[in-house]
């Protein structure tokens, strides 16, 4: 029989690995993977470069924006 209890002990350890205070208990390989799957694509910079306008805090621009 499946312990469903276990698994969400298992899930939430996890979590308060990540997001808890003190050190992560979240392996490097496992860290490393999800920063990976993280970094964006070629596409998804591509992309960015031109539909995403950055504009500082507190600076005015010299004509209206878009």
């Amino acid at each position: 029989m499946h312990d469903r209890h276990a698994d969400d002990h298992d899930l939430e350890r996890g979590l308060r690995g990540l997001i808890g205070p003190g050190a992560s208990q979240v392996s490097i390989t496992a860290a490393l993977r999800a920063r990976d799957a993280a970094r964006p694509t070629e596409e998804d910079l591509a992309r960015a470069e031109t539909e995403l306008e950055i504009v500082r805090r507190g600076w005015q621009p010299r004509d209206p924006l878009r």
